[in-house]
């Protein structure tokens, strides 16, 4: 049987891959685009590429954190916005945001509508 070598994650160092019976998903993938994304610093290079206006006046998610989840879901192959609820809950997605849950679909379409 063809084994990976272990290495560490760049952006998480407390990750562990394996299964112990514990709650599954089809979204592991996501674990090598998000070190291939981080490699490129993607959020402080979109910071200095893409501007928004913001007229939001009570927000949790930021702009740039949003546009790194809709380019997570696009990958994993999850074309609508309204994935993200059920994504949220998703093991593989709540390791990757290191800084708090994944917005919702409802937090996604007004970023939908704020870039329109």
């Amino acid at each position: 049987m063809v084994t990976l070598q272990e290495t560490a994650a760049k952006f998480n160092n407390h990750l562990h891959v394996s299964h112990t019976g514990g709650r599954l998903s089809s979204d592991s993938g996501l674990t090598l685009v998000n070190e291939f994304i981080d490699a490129f610093h993607f959020t402080e290079l979109s910071k200095k590429i893409v501007s928004f206006n913001e007229d939001r006046r009570y927000w949790i998610h930021d702009n740039h954190k949003i546009l790194k989840q809709i380019l997570f879901q696009i990958i994993a192959g999850y074309k609508a916005d309204l994935s993200a609820d059920i994504l949220q809950h998703d093991p593989v997605l709540q390791t990757l945001s290191t800084d708090g849950v994944w917005a919702s679909q409802p937090s996604i379409s007004r970023f939908f509508d704020r870039m329109t």
